[in-house]
């Protein structure tokens, strides 16, 4: 999708079959514990990173033949190699987002907005009830340093805290997922 919906190659200066090397290179030299459905993104930016060092340098070694460079008959001219570059560049700051660059993507989010909603909610809901209760654990702080845990809005703020991470990890286990630790639930929710 990012070769025919971002890229455009006009010709086959890069193909499938480039994109296919990669995976296959990444695959080679991971282990495979860590590719999983909860890294794909973390993986796509890899494989975006291994094709923009690709272009740059115009080397991408053949799979299974890895003397043969498959850049080397790519027929990429400048001005095409430093826009892919760039766009590619942009593309790894944008991080997850970078999915919203495809059209069958957005369809599906705009199709099927509702979860997107849910999360969107709780996650902004979480943050603010961080945001504020780190703020409130400074105000609770005295001239030693010690915070006052036993401060009423602390507790309330650490309570709905707790709730929404414990709504969100409910939700997540009836769609179908085995991540069911809070903490891990509330960094990811916050990264």
């Amino acid at each position: 999708m990012i070769k025919n919906d971002v890229l455009h190659p006009r010709k086959k200066e890069v193909t499938s079959y480039t994109l296919k090397n990669i995976v296959l290179w990444m695959a080679e030299n991971n282990p495979q514990a860590s590719f999983h459905k909860k890294s794909i993104l973390q993986w796509l930016h890899e494989a975006l990173d291994a094709l923009r060092v690709a272009l740059i340098t115009l080397e991408l070694p053949y799979y299974m033949i890895p003397e043969r460079n498959l850049m080397a008959t790519s027929g990429l001219d400048g001005e095409q190699q430093r826009t892919w570059i760039s766009t590619i560049t942009d593309m790894l700051h944008e991080g997850p987002r970078v999915i919203l660059r495809l059209p069958k993507i957005r369809q599906c989010i705009v199709a099927h907005p509702e979860p997107f909603r849910w999360y969107s909610r709780r996650r902004i809901e979480l943050e603010l009830l961080t945001l504020v209760r780190l703020n409130r654990v400074e105000i609770c702080r005295d001239e030693n340093g010690k915070v006052d845990f036993t401060d009423a809005i602390v507790q309330a703020l650490i309570r709905r805290e707790n709730e929404v991470i414990t709504d969100v990890c409910v939700r997540m286990i009836m769609e179908g997922s085995r991540v069911i630790n809070a903490d891990d639930i509330f960094s990811k929710i916050l990264m």
